[in-house]
Formats: C-alpha cells, sequence, structure tokens
C-alpha cells in the first residue's frame, strides 16, 4: 500500500464561531487514562472561553482533546479502531441548553515512532520548534495498519494521528469545524494557519 505510513494530526479548524470546550462540573476525567474505560458515564463539556458571540455547534470541537458529533462518530464506530474508544458526551450551551449526540475520542494507543534522525524538532516531554516531523517507517511497519490507524504519540501526547484512510473516511461527510494535517508538514505555525 502506497500511502501505508500517511499519518494527519487531527484539529479544529480556524473558525471564530466554533468554540472550544471545557469539561463542565463533575466530568469523569477518563481521556488522560492510557487504557480502556470500563462502563464509562456520560462526559460532560461546556463551552470555553472566550465564548464567541454566536457559538455554532460543528461535528468536531476540541478540549483540545477530540469531540465530535454523530456524523463523524457513526464513521469511525464501524472502523473498529484498536486503541480507542468513543464515549458518549453531552455540551452545555451558551443559554445552558444541552447537546446530546457528541463522543469523545480518548485514545490510548501510544506510540514512540518520531524519526529522530530525519526530523527537525526540540523532543523534550513534548515537541516543540517543529521545523518537521517524520515518522519511522521501521517502527511502523512491525505493527499492522489494523493496529495502528489512530494513535497518540509518546513523544507529545497532544498529537493524534489518523491514518489517511481514516481521514479520508471522515471528510467524505464534509464535517463541519474539524481540520487533518499531514503530520510529515506540521509546523509549530500549522494551528494558525488552517
Amino acid at each position: 500500500m502506497a500511502n501505508e505510513f500517511e499519518y494527519y494530526r487531527i484539529h479544529r479548524k480556524n473558525d471564530k464561531d466554533v468554540p472550544l470546550l471545557d469539561e463542565d462540573t463533575n466530568c469523569p476525567t477518563y481521556l488522560s487514562l492510557k487504557a480502556p474505560v470500563e462502563n464509562p458515564e456520560m462526559l460532560l463539556f461546556r463551552l470555553g472561553k472566550p465564548v464567541p458571540k454566536k457559538p455554532i455547534m460543528a461535528d468536531y470541537h476540541s478540549t483540545p482533546k477530540s469531540v465530535i458529533s454523530k456524523k463523524i462518530f457513526d464513521v469511525l464506530n464501524p472502523f473498529n479502531i484498536s486503541g480507542i474508544q468513543l464515549l458518549p458526551s453531552k455540551i452545555r450551551g451558551k443559554n445552558d441548553e444541552i447537546f446530546t449526540d457528541y463522543w469523545a475520542i480518548h485514545i490510548y494507543h501510544i506510540l514512540k515512532c518520531v524519526d529522530v534522525e530525519q526530523s527537525n524538532c526540540s523532543i523534550t516531554f513534548m515537541l516543540s520548534n517543529i521545523k518537521k516531523i517524520v515518522l519511522d517507517r521501521n517502527i511502523l511497519k512491525l505493527i499492522p495498519l489494523r493496529e495502528r490507524l489512530v494513535f497518540r504519540l509518546k513523544e507529545d501526547p497532544a498529537f493524534q494521528l489518523f491514518h489517511v484512510s481514516v481521514v479520508d473516511s471522515i471528510m467524505a461527510t464534509n464535517p463541519t469545524g474539524i481540520a487533518f494535517t499531514n503530520i510529515e508538514a506540521w509546523t509549530d505555525r500549522t494551528l494558525f494557519q488552517n
């Protein structure tokens, strides 16, 4: 497969009307766990500050973790992706209205796979000064593609990576609020360009 090692970082589209999210009062803190959650409770989110004047509920929001609508859930769920859970969520809106049919993506599959020799970035407890990130194909090829469709980088767990096959399926639905950038084209300035 020509694109076996093609991965994209998921992030919010730069749209001032699509709000960021914060965890609401009494929201379980599952998303930082490095294991699946047994019998998860409903996750509760609220609009993050600054709240847009006219917030638009989109198909993708970040907390900075990923929260998706039913449209994207319906794409991801049939993949039965190893290492992730889609956790039921609700979002409290600007006027305390409740938006249902949202899911948080809990990615507990973590891979150390940045090619240190080929990349041009600082790697400490996170990635910084990023001019270029290259994934180590020698590490990735040891893992069947089915087991690495979605994962977080051990070098920086904020980097949630999606294989191109998953990205193409999501983007075919014309979702709102979401952007993907090829990880090998990612720089420190990428978030401000989309």
